[in-house]
C-alpha cells in the first residue's frame, strides 16, 4: 500500500458510493447531489443499518427555504463529508439561492474513480440495496421531495409504494435521571431551619 493512499474506513466507502451513485459520476461527471437529500438518505440509511458508526440527533437548521427547522443529521456523516474532501476524493460547490440560503452539493472527484472501482462489492450491495422497493424487490425506489410536506419519501417507481423519511421529526428518546450533590455541598450541614 502506497503511504500517501488514503485509508478509507468502511463509512468513508459506503458514504463515497452512495455519493457516486447519486450523481451517476462515471457518466455524468458534471451531476451534484445537494446536501439535503443526502443528509435525508444518510438518514434513511441509518435507519436501514448502515454506517454502523453514524449516530444523528436533531440540529436547528436552515431546510428547503423555509425557515430553520430541527432536522435529524448526523455529524459523523458530515465529518466523513469533510474527510472525503481532504482526501481529494470529493468537490462541493456552494450556491446561494434566491432566499438568500446557501447551497452545497457534492460530488465525486475524478481520482475517486480509482477507490470507487476498488470497494468490495459488499459495500456497492449494501447501498444498492437502499433503492430496491421493500414490496415488489425491484431497484427502482428513489428520493422524492414533497414540497407540499417539506419533507422527503422513498417512493417506488414500479409499484407505487412509499416510506416517509421522519427527517424534520425529533424522536422520544426514554432516559432516566439520577440526583448527584457534589461532596463539597456536604460541609455546610450546619444550616439552620431559617436558612434553607
Amino acid at each position: 500500500m502506497n503511504p500517501t493512499e488514503p485509508v478509507l474506513t468502511q463509512e468513508h466507502k459506503e458514504l463515497l458510493y452512495l455519493i457516486s451513485r447519486l450523481t451517476d459520476s462515471l457518466n455524468c461527471p458534471t451531476t451534484w447531489v445537494k446536501e439535503t437529500p443526502l443528509q435525508a438518505l444518510i438518514f434513511y440509511a441509518i435507519r436501514k443499518g448502515l454506517f454502523n458508526e453514524y449516530d444523528y440527533a436533531p440540529i436547528s437548521s436552515s431546510f428547503l427555504g423555509q425557515g430553520r427547522k430541527f432536522v435529524n443529521i448526523s455529524k459523523e456523516g458530515e465529518d466523513d463529508l469533510g474527510d472525503l474532501r481532504e482526501m481529494g476524493l470529493l468537490e462541493t460547490i456552494r450556491l446561494s439561492s434566491t432566499k438568500h440560503d446557501y447551497i452545497t452539493g457534492y460530488r465525486p472527484t475524478i481520482e475517486s474513480r480509482k477507490h470507487l472501482s476498488q470497494f468490495e462489492n459488499e459495500v456497492k450491495t449494501r447501498i444498492d440495496n437502499l433503492f430496491v422497493c421493500p414490496e415488489c424487490n425491484k431497484p427502482t425506489f428513489d428520493l422524492v421531495i414533497d414540497v407540499e410536506k417539506s419533507g422527503f419519501i422513498m417512493n417506488c417507481k414500479s409499484c407505487t409504494y412509499q416510506e416517509d423519511i421522519p427527517l424534520v421529526e425529533p424522536e422520544d428518546v426514554s432516559y432516566s435521571t439520577k440526583a448527584y450533590f457534589f461532596k463539597t455541598l456536604g460541609k455546610h450541614k450546619n444550616l439552620t431551619e431559617d436558612n434553607k
